[in-house]
């Protein structure tokens, strides 16, 4: 099977953070509109087009289960079922405080303090639908032991798919693709201001989406929405 599912936390929609988030990225992945790049000083709409362009394939998220291929035998329907019962299980959240920030090479919004409670559902969704993933592919495993990994990313990459899980989850908002340090910090200002009145007193309670891309290269859709109700 070609297509792949992964599970995020979205906030509400009509939200201001999820308005602003999904017209900062080009698109609502939930309803298909597309938004024309916004005007940030100091770049020209097509440089902010193909900045985003990364995180526009996704949609605009938090990872909680990275994206992943059904196992044999399982559907998209046992899957939502599945992520359902869950949701049925887990109390409501709200996002965490979040500021614009740098990881890595790229730019994202990241929580100011703690965010134990995220990382405890990351954690929770990562174990329990897991029986749900098919085994990555060798062309994926090269992948990502290419980017250097810790021996302790190694082992979380084999068992869970993915080397960013567990204790080494860091919860984060993709806004932009690769950045140049003289970019990153030209752009962090116009973010600042494009995200200020939506993170102002933000305690917006969240979702859990499950996402789908329908073959590769193909933008991820939001299948569903899902609120945490324990």
């Amino acid at each position: 099977m070609s297509e792949r599912f992964a599970i995020y936390l979205v906030p509400r929609a009509g939200s201001a953070l999820w308005d602003r988030g999904c017209r900062w990225l080009g698109r609502d992945p939930e309803t298909g509109t597309v938004f024309a790049p916004l005007a940030v000083p100091g770049f020209t709409s097509d440089e902010i087009r193909t900045l985003t362009r990364m995180p526009r394939d996704y949609g605009f998220h938090a990872t909680l289960k990275a994206p992943f291929r059904l196992a044999q035998g399982v559907d998209e329907l046992a899957l939502l079922e599945s992520v359902a019962r869950l949701a049925r299980t887990l109390p409501t959240l709200s996002m965490p405080e979040l500021r614009v920030d740098r990881l890595d090479d790229f730019l994202a919004l990241r929580p100011a303090g703690a965010s134990a409670t995220v990382d405890a559902l990351a954690a929770r969704l990562v174990t329990a639908l897991d029986p749900l993933r098919a085994p990555i592919d060798a062309a994926e495993r090269d992948r990502r032991l290419s980017s250097r990994l810790s021996a302790r990313q190694q082992e979380l990459l084999e068992r869970w798919g993915y080397p960013y899980v567990l204790e080494e989850f860091r919860f984060h908002m993709t806004l932009s693709g690769r950045l140049e340090p003289l970019q990153a910090a030209r752009l962090h200002a116009g973010l600042e201001d494009w995200f200020a009145s939506a993170l102002s007193g933000q305690s917006d309670v969240v979702d859990v989406g499950v996402f789908r891309q329908a073959a590769p290269g193909a933008e991820f859709t939001l299948r569903r929405r899902f609120t945490l109700q324990n």
